[in-house]
């Protein structure tokens, strides 16, 4: 009986053991754990807007990063003691900042980072500013505004890549530092051919076009989308179109378009605006109207026009450069988008009456701001899609003072439009021009005298990019004729009614 009770006594002893407290060995006495280091706590916050930022934060050899809250514990070391430390933050899109800390802080340390603005213009290497030219950096995308300036803040470093139709786009390095950065942005440098819409339909015709683009430096192409008499080209997706009967297709538009990707052609569709007997006739509320017969107005050779001034005779060409748009052309061509020339005495236009005030100033600036209205409207449309806004304009008007009763002069409409083509054919310009007895003998003399006068009554950021003619000149001759273009930096597009070319009269591959 007394062992079984020593048993159970000393279990009892042992579940105690385990179940209670510890039990303080003899000699020892209780105690804290050791203390750590001491520390304390680091805040980065913007300054601009107190949210808080990932940063690095280097004290010494110590390097750290901050929480989603902004905030870091520095350990303070010894050798730290009696010393100056400096405490360097940075985080992408601000200023760095170097904080000398010669105690351990009794709070929080809040450092408050300033961000990197960062300004600049764009211009021409003229010095004409750029607007509405796309700027990304970092991820961010903006818009230049309508004298080429644009402010980045938080800017961090980065390649910017600047990018206008039209133009080159253009890739600048930036350090993440600097405040300014302007950039000149370089004009897209164009020699095409004019596609007349059946060869563009023919296929051996088609190919050896394309071939140009090969054994040549042609590197574009002006694709009739409609022409002169109104007649559509291609089987459209415009409803009204087909309505009027104005569509007779002649090319496969998603193939041409495909092919010259394939060469990576700059493609233009050139689109006639206000000559459209198809409309003007259908809907004679859109048209030019004719005060004598009270029937819409007709050209000599019988052909109506839309009338300028009502934005309800916009809409169809519009839609037209739309679609073009959609359909991967670079580049919309409008040509005709003017006010009719002559016996105009009986043309009657919704918001301008002819009278013997025609060619006055106050009518003058009605027709000039008509013209531009409408391309503003186009570049509205079309811009958002990437496409670069044209126009064709009469050669005379960059030398003369008044628009010639059509409504273009080139300052006021290089505001509207990405290019203007003047149309510089010697044969257009009747004898006795500048004393020429037969100007076409001077064609040479006629594109440089155009384009130098030319050239400086830019006001807005279009460029030049004239039509040069085909027809009249001999091969070297048209060589002549299209240096003069590339002497001044510019582009070119060779007018040919049939579209007739041959490598002998183009610039050969560089």
């Amino acid at each position: 009986m007394r062992t079984l009770t020593l048993i159970v006594a000393v279990a009892a002893v042992l579940v105690a053991a385990c179940a209670g407290p510890s039990v303080l060995v003899a000699g020892e006495s209780a105690r804290s754990p050791e203390p750590g280091p001491p520390t304390f706590p680091v805040r980065v916050v913007a300054g601009d807007d107190l949210t808080p930022l990932a940063a690095a934060v280097a004290v010494a050899q110590t390097d750290l990063t901050t929480s989603a809250a902004g905030t870091a514990t520095v350990v303070w070391q010894d050798e730290w003691t009696d010393v100056v430390v400096a405490m360097t933050i940075s985080s992408s899109g601000f200023h760095p900042q170097t904080i000398e800390i010669a105690e351990i802080p009794g709070d929080e340390v809040e450092v408050r980072m300033d961000p990197v603005v960062l300004e600049g213009t764009v211009t021409t290497e003229d010095g004409r500013p750029l607007p509405e030219t796309s700027i990304r950096l970092g991820g961010r995308e903006l818009l230049t505004d309508e004298l080429g300036e644009y402010r980045i803040n938080r800017a961090v470093a980065g390649d910017m890549t600047l990018h206008r139709p039209a133009w080159e786009t253009a890739v600048v390095p930036y350090d993440g530092i600097s405040t300014q950065l302007d950039v000149v942005m370089d004009p897209l440098i164009v020699r095409a051919l004019r596609v007349q819409a059946e060869k563009a339909g023919d296929e051996n015709s088609w190919k050896k076009l394309l071939n140009l683009s090969a054994t040549t430096d042609i590197n574009g192409m002006v694709v009739d989308l409609k022409d002169e008499a109104g007649v559509v080209k291609y089987d459209t997706g415009i409803a009204l179109a087909h309505d009027i009967g104005a569509v007779q297709a002649a090319y496969d538009i998603s193939g041409i378009v495909a092919d010259m990707d394939e060469l990576e052609l700059y493609k233009i569709a050139r689109i006639v605006v206000f000559q459209d007997p198809y409309l003007a006739i259908d809907q004679p509320s859109l048209a030019t109207m004719d005060s004598k017969t009270g029937r819409p107005w007709e050209t000599k050779s019988g052909r109506a026009w839309l009338d300028p001034t009502d934005p309800a005779a916009w809409e169809y060409p519009l839609s037209l450069a739309e679609e073009a748009c959609r359909l991967g052309f670079n580049e919309v061509q409008f040509d005709y988008v003017q006010f009719p020339v002559g016996g105009v005495k009986t043309a009657r236009f919704d918001e301008l009456a002819y009278s013997d005030a025609y060619y006055d100033d106050e009518a003058q600036f009605l027709r000039i701001e008509t013209i531009a209205a409408f391309l503003r409207e186009a570049h509205d449309r079309l811009y958002p899609a990437g496409c670069a806004v044209a126009a064709d304009i009469l050669a005379i008007t960059l030398e003369s003072r008044s628009d010639e009763g059509i409504g273009q002069q080139p300052g006021p409409l290089s505001s509207a439009v990405d290019v203007l083509s003047p149309m510089i054919y010697s044969y257009a310009y009747a004898p006795g021009w500048r004393d020429y007895e037969d100007p076409n003998e001077h064609a040479a003399e006629i594109v440089e005298t155009a384009l130098d006068a030319g050239i400086p009554r830019l006001e807005g950021p279009a460029i030049y990019r004239p039509w040069l003619q085909r027809a009249k000149l001999d091969p070297p001759e048209i060589r002549v004729v299209w240096g003069i273009a590339e002497e001044r930096s510019l582009g070119w597009m060779l007018w040919s009614e049939n579209s007739s070319f041959g490598p002998n009269m183009l610039p050969p591959v560089r």
